[in-house]
């Protein structure tokens, strides 16, 4: 589930489309949640602000997304939590949470999330010490968040550190939520790098 319904008021721009490289953000986290293995039709993807408009662009990256509108999406990000859990189909055991604004995780991180799924345990990655999204949640925590409050928030409903499963990960990306134009320019130098090395390294 690709959490992409904000306004993103810092950036003076409808955030999820502001280009970084020539693309719009969302699709760079969209490409890395492919990459990782999962088809398009089994990705949902939240919207709320601009709907129509993201709606068109999200069918010209691929017409095979389920898009979902979140009408309440300025309650902050639990509403879109919910509203994109109301779609998932009949016994899903568990669903991976990933922000529309973190372009830079790498399809690496979200393999080895899931490679730790576990049916009763939150799966959450961990960057030098400090744990960030995406995040894997269990059937138990699906349907807890499914029938709490608009008014609670994701943190609410997270168990104690000790009883998610924490997986370290070399991913920079996890730590880096692109709100700012400071962020924006960080986001974009990261990328830069790791295309050139790609390059590079498809030229060996």
């Amino acid at each position: 589930m690709l959490l992409a319904a904000g306004e993103g008021r810092r950036l003076n721009y409808t955030k999820m489309l502001r280009p970084i490289l020539g693309k719009p953000m969302m699709f760079w986290t969209l490409d890395a949640i492919c990459a990782s293995g999962f088809n398009p039709q089994d990705v949902i993807v939240v919207i709320g602000y601009k709907v129509d408009l993201m709606r068109s662009w999200l069918k010209k990256h691929d017409s095979r997304l389920n898009i979902v509108e979140n009408p309440n999406y300025k309650n902050e990000m639990f509403s879109s939590i919910k509203a994109g859990i109301h779609h998932l189909p009949e016994g899903t055991r568990n669903v991976l949470i990933v922000l529309g604004d973190q372009p830079l995780v790498k399809p690496e991180t979200i393999k080895a999330i899931l490679l730790k799924q576990n049916p009763l345990k939150v799966v959450q990655p961990v960057y030098k010490d400090k744990r960030y999204h995406p995040l894997l949640i269990p059937e138990p925590m699906i349907e807890a968040i499914r029938c709490a409050p608009l008014n609670y928030t994701l943190k609410d409903m997270m168990p104690p550190p000790e009883e998610r499963i924490l997986v370290p990960v070399d991913d920079e990306g996890v730590a880096l939520d692109v709100d700012t134009p400071d962020d924006l320019k960080k986001a974009e130098s990261i990328l830069k790098i790791r295309l050139q090395e790609a390059d590079e390294g498809l030229a060996h």
